[in-house]
């Protein structure tokens, strides 16, 4: 997908879409994570979705000793990418991330995939929550199958003239 202008064709999703967008999230998963390192610039890594609330937070496993725990020591403030192209779901969010020691909250969420990480399961010391509050978000979705979107851009291409249409934007604060 070409770059294009945040603010064309923007609008504010409904409470619906926004409760259907959280429901998706957990469905994706995976997401990569940005925080700013030690001299402030900006690193990635992946990490999975454990629960995706229709309020905005989201929660994940993490080290409490690692990066990310070092990270928003300093800079509490985090960006969150899901792309789901089974779905053509294309995901930015912005939010202020906070390392818990929650044990109830652990429980609530564990799994046996965490177990592949934190080997001494819900109660392993090196295990923290992460919790990132979201108050911005941005996401896109194309209206058309992937064969029509794959003609459209190709037309485009041939005529040198951008698609007019490629799915819908929208964008939302909490």
């Amino acid at each position: 997908m070409a770059h294009q202008d945040p603010t064309a064709g923007s609008t504010p999703p409904s409470d619906k879409e926004r409760r259907e967008l959280w429901h998706r999230l957990e469905k994706v998963r995976m997401t990569m994570l940005t925080t700013h390192d030690l001299e402030g610039e900006l690193t990635s890594r992946p990490v999975t979705t454990q629960q995706a609330q229709e309020d905005g937070v989201l929660w994940f496993f993490v080290p409490i000793d690692g990066g990310i725990a070092e990270e928003l020591g300093r800079d509490p403030r985090v960006m969150l990418n899901y792309v789901d192209l089974s779905d053509n779901l294309y995901v930015s969010l912005r939010g202020t991330g906070q390392i818990l020691k929650d044990r109830a909250k652990v429980r609530e969420l564990w799994n046996a995939m965490a177990g592949a990480w934190f080997t001494q399961g819900p109660d392993d010391p090196k295990l923290a929550l992460l919790r990132v509050d979201v108050d911005r978000g941005e996401y896109w979705e194309p209206d058309v199958s992937k064969v029509v979107q794959f003609f459209s851009i190709a037309k485009a291409a041939l005529t040198r003239t951008p698609p007019k249409h490629v799915g819908e934007h929208r964008e939302f604060r909490n």
